[in-house]
């Protein structure tokens, strides 16, 4: 493999990443929600529920503040509801109407602008593309579950 390559191909893969976040942001500037709020939206319409905020974290990507603040806006602009879990110790959410509303409208968005970015695709080359984001996706977490294991390592050397 060379270096260049290499070098073209992740350069790629950013840019492309964030075309596509400035291209999904620029459709649904108007409806005033931010990228992290819909993503929550979209996983409590799809489950029904919320797993924990650090789970959602770690699904999202994010971090366990970041679904915080994205949840105390999202209630205070009326797209999801608190209310008293079964046992008292946590709250159950709920996507409100007005969340749902969102949530329908911007799935439109989002499907259009897919279909934007994989016009000109065959079934084939976007099956090829999968393949190819999930052998890296895994080549990522075999590199990060080395990094960890080198970093136990080295915490339990002798000084």
């Amino acid at each position: 493999m060379r270096d260049d390559k290499l070098i073209q191909a992740v350069d790629m893969m950013i840019r492309t990443d964030r075309m596509h976040k400035a291209m999904i942001d620029s459709r649904v500037r108007n409806i005033g929600i931010h990228r992290t709020q819909h993503r929550i939206l979209m996983h409590l319409a799809r489950h029904g529920t919320l797993p924990s905020q650090k789970e959602l974290a770690e699904h999202l990507d994010i971090t366990p503040a970041a679904v915080t603040g994205a949840l105390k806006k999202i209630e205070q602009d009326g797209y999801i509801a608190r209310k008293p879990g079964h046992d008292n110790r946590f709250y159950e959410i709920e996507i409100t109407e007005k969340g749902r509303d969102v949530v329908n409208k911007t799935k439109k968005l989002f499907s259009e602008a897919d279909r934007a970015m994989f016009a000109n695709f065959s079934d084939e080359e976007i099956s090829a593309y999968i393949k190819c984001l999930e052998k890296l996706q895994n080549n990522i977490r075999l590199s990060l579950a080395s990094s960890d294991s080198n970093t136990n390592e080295r915490k339990n050397e002798p000084i």
